[in-house]
């Protein structure tokens, strides 16, 4: 049964539990203190999918989400006080609803609740809102409902409710912790399966933690069945998973005869800082050294904060510059173009390193800009390139498709070839080519009969017919026609299932945590083998794309367009940023298809979350490891699946990103 408890902000867990008939796998996410949400499976094990020449012997799946509120944080007197959701936009089968306070006293914990729908099937009570509109009387249960849709209708009604309450115990030893709980759930409840008996509504549970981070689970049920459980837990929101020991490489500062020679020959400093540099991983685009300033243009692949990597180059400029120099402007570069400089005093950044100063002193000092297009050209020493450049690298991968009826999982393992040539500063060539190991596919027994163009229902044959393949081969050109605004041209197989030509135009006010972008592509839908062949299908599709950054981390993306399948809507994206990178997000999107046209859920939706690489390392590292979930694979509210955005390369580079992350100046 719920309580008010939720994890820590910025936590994750991913768990199951097993027992008859029902199996649950879930992942649980903490985007904020006050919201915890879950996104799960439910496995029934004594009912099949359906008929067995559609599914087989499967069993049946229903899938839904979970959401809990903090109304009130727990006080000396107050106990936490939440109010949840289960199942919401669910089949209804396992939905409902509840109110529940709980308060530690001591080594326990007492909880007391409030459940409507499967969670009130024990009906001690009579719902108290019906004293308010006599609709909440009426709860609709109807196993036909077809899952994806908000029945708000639902919520908190029933004529009857129930009370139900538990009691944890915390143990000193080992971590133990002993359960018993009043269960008033009984989700077979009107539905047509096969019913399970209740021979007592008490359950015994004990928990215990294996670590920091695993957590496992024995229960006794419902008077008749055992349960096993277990979850994964980490807080990935506040800090890295492995301690750091990555310090800035030591720089021995030139002694006066060096420091005489390199006012004599510049070409000294701009050889010494382009190799101290490259220890860093942190490539010198371009630099000047006047009388009294240096300046410094970089691009680097290695830190997810930029400011770490402007702090580690002004380290290195002030070890190797003459006394004269006061002011070190260093200028960063994505995706082949300038963001922003930093210009900060020497002095004030050399109290910084010696620890008599903070970086907010620093900040009030320095100098943070937008830059004009191109403006690094003009300085004294531009390294040489050797075009094209090649890069190659190789690795597993995993296709699949989870929640179809044939099966829960078919999948394949995929050696995945990423090649990037690069021509010229903004042109570049990327080439990703898939070679099968190993797969599942041929189990495959769905296919599609959506009434819209197929644009992405025909998963199936593009898994199975394409198992090796080319997923994409495109030609990039970005650039910046002008200050704070970027642009891109690409032509190819811009994604597996579609090809094309088209561009994007994206505006980032640097001063403004707002920006908009707009992007246009002519497609034609790829064969299923996905070599060289075009179906007969295409299209012209595009968006215009709004952008705002919140305080807190929190972050909004709205785009307004034309999708594959001829569809015209808007989909929502509302993520939250941790300070070390961690992302957690959900995006839904509602089209002018009637819910009859799209389909089983009604709209498209999902949640995804990216951990930064760097979290399992003792080295920085950029990068992250990134998981997202569609509960179905349908047509409308379809976008392409294009890689290298705009919004990707340049939307994190806004004057408060840099303030954001300017802590790490230092490190």
């Amino acid at each position: 049964m719920p309580t008010a408890r939720s994890m820590k902000e910025g936590s994750m867990k991913i768990g199951a539990s097993f027992s008859y008939p029902y199996e649950y796998t879930y992942i649980t996410a903490t985007p904020f203190s006050w919201l915890e949400a879950s996104y799960k499976y439910t496995e029934v094990k004594n009912e099949l999918y359906g008929p067995a020449q559609y599914s087989g012997n499967q069993t049946l799946k229903d899938k839904g989400f979970d959401f809990k509120l903090k109304l009130k944080k727990e006080g000396y007197y107050i106990p936490e006080i939440a109010l949840g959701w289960n199942d919401l936009a669910g089949t209804g089968r396992f939905s409902g609803e509840y109110l529940v306070a709980s308060k530690k006293i001591k080594d326990f914990d007492l909880t007391l609740g409030l459940g409507w729908g499967a969670l009130g099937q024990d009906e001690n009570l009579r719902n108290p809102f019906i004293a308010f509109n006599e609709k909440f009387s009426n709860r609709q249960i109807d196993n036909k409902i077809e899952g994806g849709s908000f029945n708000y209708k639902s919520w908190f009604s029933g004529k009857e409710v129930s009370l139900y309450s538990g009691l944890e115990y915390y143990s000193w030893k080992n971590g133990l912790v002993f359960k018993i709980e009043y269960d008033t759930t009984n989700p077979d409840q009107g539905y047509s399966g096969p019913k399970i008996d209740v021979h007592s509504r008490f359950n015994f549970g004990i928990n215990r933690p294996l670590n920091e981070n695993l957590t496992m689970g024995f229960s006794f049920e419902r008077g008749s069945e055992w349960r096993f459980s277990f979850d994964l837990k980490s807080d990935y929101g506040t800090k890295p998973l492995v301690k750091k020991n990555d310090p800035p490489k030591n720089v021995i500062s030139l002694n006066a005869d060096q420091k005489e020679a390199v006012i004599k020959n510049r070409e000294i400093f701009y050889r010494s800082l382009n190799r101290s540099l490259r220890e860093e991983s942190i490539l010198i685009q371009s630099a000047n050294l006047t009388s009294k300033e240096a300046k410094v243009t970089i691009a680097q692949n290695r830190f997810k904060s930029f400011p770490r990597a402007i702090g580690r180059t002004v380290r290195i400029v002030s070890a190797l510059s003459p006394d004269s120099i006061e002011t070190i402007e260093v200028s960063h570069m994505n995706g082949d173009n300038e963001v922003y400089s930093v210009k900060v005093l020497r002095n004030k950044f050399d109290e910084l390193s010696k620890g008599s100063s903070n970086s907010k002193q620093l900040y009030l000092s320095s100098e943070v800009i937008s830059k004009q297009p191109n403006s690094y050209i003009t300085d004294e020493f531009l390294p040489s390139v050797n075009f094209p450049e090649i890069f190659f690298n190789m690795a597993p991968s995993l296709r699949h498709q989870i929640g179809g009826p044939e099966s829960f999982y078919l999948g394949q393992l995929w050696l995945k070839l990423n090649t990037k040539v690069k021509f010229a500063r903004g042109l570049t060539l990327h080439n990703v080519i898939g070679i099968d190991i190993y797969n599942t596919f041929d189990e495959f027994a769905n296919p599609s009969y959506s009434t819209i163009p197929r644009v992405r229902s025909d998963i199936q044959e593009y898994l199975s017919e394409g198992k090796n393949n080319i997923a994409r081969l495109k030609l990039d050109y970005i650039w910046s026609p002008a200050k704070d605004i970027f642009a891109r041209f690409d032509i190819g197989y811009l994604e597996e299932m579609f090809g094309g030509v088209g561009g994007e135009v994206y505006y980032r006010p640097f001063n403004n945590n707002f920006s908009t972008g707009l992007q246009i592509h002519r497609v034609k839908q790829r064969d299923y083998k996905q070599r060289f062949d075009f179906k007969d299908y295409e299209t012209t599709t595009g968006h215009i794309g709004f952008y705002y950054d919140f305080s807190g981390g929190i972050q909004a993306q709205m785009l307004v367009g034309k999708y594959l399948a001829g569809d015209k809507g808007a989909t929502l994206d509302l993520s939250r940023r941790f300070k070390n990178g961690f992302t957690l997000g959900v995006f839904a999107t509602k089209t002018n298809l009637s819910s009859e046209e799209f389909g089983e859920g009604s709209f498209d939706k999902g949640f995804y979350f990216s951990i930064p690489i760097d979290s399992f390392f003792t080295d920085f590292r950029r990068g992250d490891i990134s998981f997202g979930l569609h509960p179905l694979t349908k047509d409308g509210g379809a976008i392409l699946n294009n890689v290298n955005s705009l919004y990707a390369l340049y939307g994190d580079t806004h004057l408060s990103s840099i303030k954001r992350d300017w802590k790490t100046i230092n490190e």
